[in-house]
């Protein structure tokens, strides 16, 4: 079995595939995603059709009028350390006509409350996701200064056979190739003996005739 030394390379190649399993098995969650819904809840469209037929009504002409493809919910609160606080959702909606007024080119732009269900939601999701990353940079971390300590591959191994699984393949194949020292040994000692032939006769020689 051949020594495989432990790189700076190899140990970031074991990070980042650690981090990809870590991803695989805990993977993060979705902030909430539709923003006609909201508009539905909000009664953007209810009010958008009473407002149309009222404004003709009065000034005699159709309201100003965007498409939208976006719902963006945008809420100042104050949390329990007593700080102001902006939060904001963006979230993609069926294409739909609202009054320009309440846009920003393609985006209704909606001021809402803290206990809205769609921001409750982000928040909680926020949370999570934060969370994750933070237990996954822990994971990391314990990894990396594991990993310190060892030199080799093989030591690595050895102690956390798991972590095979980590490490690239072409590296576990070099670990386990044979390393046949003795052989090479052998066929050092037969070149050195074939090319120093000379050598070794002339102090043989020297060795019988002795000193002078």
């Amino acid at each position: 079995m051949k020594t495989v030394r432990l790189s700076r390379q190899l140990k970031w190649d074991i990070i980042k595939a650690a981090e990809k399993k870590f991803d695989n098995a805990n993977p993060s969650k979705a902030e909430p995603e539709d923003g006609y819904s909201a508009l539905l809840r909000l009664g953007i469209l209810d009010k958008t059709n009473k407002m149309k037929e009222s404004f003709k009504n009065i000034w005699g002409y159709d309201m100003a009028m965007r498409t939208v493809n976006y719902v963006k919910l945008t809420c100042d609160y104050t949390n329990e350390d007593g700080y102001d606080k902006y939060t904001s959702l963006t979230m993609p909606t069926t294409t739909c006509e609202v009054p320009r007024f309440i846009t920003s080119y393609d985006t209704v732009e909606l001021d809402v409350s803290p206990t809205d269900a769609d921001i409750v939601a982000a928040f909680q999701v926020q949370t999570y996701n934060d969370d994750l990353r933070q237990k996954r940079r822990d994971h990391t971390m314990k990894l990396d200064l594991v990993m310190d300590r060892f030199s080799t591959l093989n030591q690595l191994l050895k102690a956390a056979p798991y972590i095979k699984d980590l490490v690239p393949q072409e590296k576990i194949t070099k670990m386990h190739e044979v390393d046949d020292r003795s052989g090479r040994r052998a066929a050092l000692a037969e070149i050195a003996n074939d090319e120093l032939q000379d050598l070794r006769e002339t102090l043989l020689e020297d060795a019988l005739l002795g000193d002078d």
